[in-house]
């Protein structure tokens, strides 16, 4: 099994982790909304792309989130290509503090039933926008 699935083992209640199949393509998915020159959301694929530095804040992040992330919403978070979870919103609001270790994880977050992405970045940042083609998982 592998590492991140062992570390986040104590919310396999309420995450799904995607096959092996499925997992790589919704990696390379997730790749179109990946900037390619920094941390973060790439401008040609994600617009309105808000940012939040949030530091140790995260309360506070939590709270520009549930603003964002409509919590009836399913999201898919993608580490790599084999590391592919599925969950609720309003699970993943209550918990991406312990989903996400600062200054080691980036991922990408994003809804399979509206346009939204996101970005946490391993240096305590959040980018949210909409996906110019959106297209349901």
């Amino acid at each position: 099994m592998h590492w991140r699935k062992v570390e986040l083992d104590n919310h396999k209640d309420h995450i799904q982790w995607l096959d092996d199949a499925r997992a790589k393509k919704t990696y390379t998915l997730a790749g179109l909304f990946d900037s390619k020159r920094h941390l973060g959301l790439n401008s040609e694929t994600v617009g309105n792309i808000e940012r939040l530095e949030f530091g140790d804040d995260s309360s506070g992040a939590t709270e520009w989130l549930k603003l964002r992330i409509p919590i009836s919403d399913r999201l898919v978070v993608v580490f790599g290509e084999d590391e592919c979870f599925g969950c609720s919103a309003e699970f993943f609001l209550q918990n991406w503090r312990d989903l996400f270790l600062p200054s080691r994880d980036d991922a990408i977050i994003f809804s399979d039933n509206s346009s939204l992405v996101a970005f946490y970045c391993h240096e305590n940042e959040f980018e949210l926008g909409e996906r110019l083609i959106y297209k349901p998982v």
